[in-house]
């Protein structure tokens, strides 16, 4: 496994609460059951975190892996971060097509890749056909920095799709390219704080 994946991963946990951890990585799926039942959680957080990526470094993590852990602790913790809504339309004379999650994951990467060489996007699939999309930024000269990404969640076939506020503004305007190859167009952008988000019940 990578050097930078292990610390992505090891920065990940750590930012788990131990109340939290089993939940979090079962929900993860990478490590089996059998390989979680060798960790003694109670332990101090440290030797937990250093077995856990011991165990991850035996599977060969991949980047994709580390951050599909990223986006789960990040579903579990929405609440604390700051989201803006963006209401889309679609253009005069133009259907929706049937939604093909496949072929809008496969369409969004492609996009924003061509964009913007240095990107890494990942998706994750939640219930209620909602994908939550994970963007790490890089530019021509620098490589995607994984500590500060992007998130959007988006439910097909409506009108929203929500977006983490970044840290990297000038970035935000190039998801409007994906979102409009599903013939959708922006519309209205609203700063959401905790409570209206906890209200949508996302």
């Amino acid at each position: 496994m990578d050097e930078t994946v292990a610390e992505f991963i090891k920065r990940t946990i750590l930012k788990i609460p131990m109340s939290q951890m089993t939940t979090i990585l079962k929900a993860w799926e990478f490590l089996s059951e059998n390989q979680l039942q060798t960790v003694n959680f109670r332990q101090r957080k440290e030797s937990v975190v250093q077995h856990l990526v011991e165990l991850c470094e035996e599977k060969h993590a991949s980047l994709n892996d580390a951050a599909l852990l990223d986006i789960i602790y990040t579903q579990v913790h929405r609440h604390q971060k700051m989201w803006d809504v963006f209401q889309m339309s679609k253009g005069p004379g133009e259907d929706v097509d049937p939604f093909d999650m496949k072929q809008f994951k496969s369409s969004f990467k492609k996009v924003l890749q061509r964009a913007l060489k240095n990107v890494t996007v990942s998706f994750r699939d939640t219930e209620e056909n909602a994908v939550w999309i994970r963007i790490a930024w890089g530019t021509q000269y620098t490589k995607p920095n994984q500590y500060k990404p992007t998130y959007v969640v988006y439910y097909s076939q409506t009108p929203y799709a929500f977006t983490s506020l970044s840290t990297l503004k000038s970035n935000i305007p190039l998801l409007g390219q994906p979102l409009r190859g599903k013939n959708v167009h922006f519309q209205q952008e609203i700063t959401l704080d905790i409570i209206v988000w906890r209200k949508l019940s996302f």
